[in-house]
């Protein structure tokens, strides 16, 4: 499927699901049948709905799109009081980027509450970044804020970046290399994989066990947490120019593609026979994408040679009627494992997007 169908496609699936789901929100669909399971409040990945339907929206020319897009993003408003690391991709994919779009200062001031409200989250003794007292994921039960996962990278750095640059305040700029300078001391492995969570003591900056809740073991490698860290480090080389992160990220996609090449990997590197996850594809997708767009780096070309075959698999995944299948939300609890995932799409979606219009929002 050509990148102008496969666009095409997901945005008609976008009008589809908003058909479907009504006030609610769509979390994973049956693989076979499109169906939406729903949450009422979005869960986690609200802020990608919200970034679906912005980018229906504009590009079909419709503001009911829009509207609603702003509608939602004020529905997702209480959440900005919960300690949970999650926030910052709800905002991001919402208030920030339909404040680029829009220019409406409320949206503005919300996406600068939760970004400050992000930023206080970190750890004292080393800028690490936690998941969080009342970190809302519905597949698992896990909340501290003395425990931090190889994710926070993206989530908790999206508004980072994004503040940074709209009001110059060091503090975005230095948390966030905090936090990706000890997750690439902790998290890392030296063959270039990664630990999904670490919990730290309390007081002292010292692990005090590594461990995996959606990974085969311990010891694995969690595709999604490796697409994360890559997507997180190619966005922080991006945006700081500091070598480490270019460095990290070159390991990160080295394990990456020394296991799958540009295929789409399965859930966990040590279970290669088992579900693939495209959600993880889509989300390294559309970091690349926004590289191949947003960046006049000559180095980047290291990396932007795996745009074009990576995004061709990921394509190879998508149904005629835009419903990008194939994406594990939970294999050891067997949750949504085998499904169309919104945040996968709304990722895959986002990659197009950039690629169709040559620029990025914000």
């Amino acid at each position: 499927m050509d990148h102008s169908s496969a666009l095409a496609a997901l945005l008609a699936r976008v009008e589809e699901t908003r058909a479907q789901v009504g006030s609610a929100w769509p979390y994973h669909a049956d693989p076979e049948t499109g169906l939406w399971e729903t949450v009422e409040d979005g869960d986690w990945c609200g802020g990608h709905w919200v970034e679906c339907l912005r980018i229906a929206g504009r590009i079909l020319g419709r503001p009911d799109l829009t509207e609603e897009a702003r509608a939602r993003t004020e529905a997702l408003r209480p959440k900005l009081e919960k300690d949970d690391q999650f926030r910052g991709h709800r905002f991001y994919y919402s208030a920030a980027r339909l404040h680029a779009e829009t220019g409406d200062p409320a949206l503005r001031t919300l996406a600068l509450a939760a970004a400050y409200a992000v930023r206080s989250m970190a750890i004292p003794q080393n800028g690490a970044m936690p998941i969080g007292h009342e970190v809302q994921v519905k597949s698992t039960t896990l909340a501290s804020r003395r425990i931090v996962a190889v994710d926070n990278v993206h989530p908790n750095l999206r508004l980072d970046f994004w503040a940074a640059a709209e009001t110059g305040d060091p503090v975005f700029r230095e948390g966030a290399m905090r936090h990706l300078d000890v997750t690439a001391r902790d998290f890392i492995r030296p063959d270039g994989s990664t630990i999904e969570f670490i919990e730290y003591h309390q007081s002292d900056d010292r692990i005090l066990r590594a461990f995996t809740l959606l990974g085969a073991s311990d010891d694995s490698c969690w595709s999604r947490g490796q697409a994360w860290a890559i997507a997180g480090y190619l966005r922080g080389w991006q945006e700081f120019g500091e070598p480490r992160y270019r460095d990290a990220a070159r390991r990160l996609f080295g394990y990456w593609q020394g296991k799958c090449g540009t295929r789409v990997p399965a859930w966990d590197f040590d279970d290669p026979q088992g579900p693939p996850d495209t959600s993880a594809s889509a989300i390294v997708v559309e970091q690349l994408a926004r590289m191949a767009v947003d960046s006049d780096n000559s180095e980047a070309l290291e990396f932007l040679g795996a745009l074009d075959p990576m995004l061709e698999a990921l394509c190879g995944h998508l149904h005629p009627t835009g419903r990008l299948v194939d994406g594990c939300f939970n294999q050891p609890r067997q949750f949504a494992n085998r499904s169309e995932l919104i945040w996968g799409s709304a990722y895959l979606l986002m990659a197009l997007c950039y690629l169709e219009e040559g620029r990025v929002v914000c």
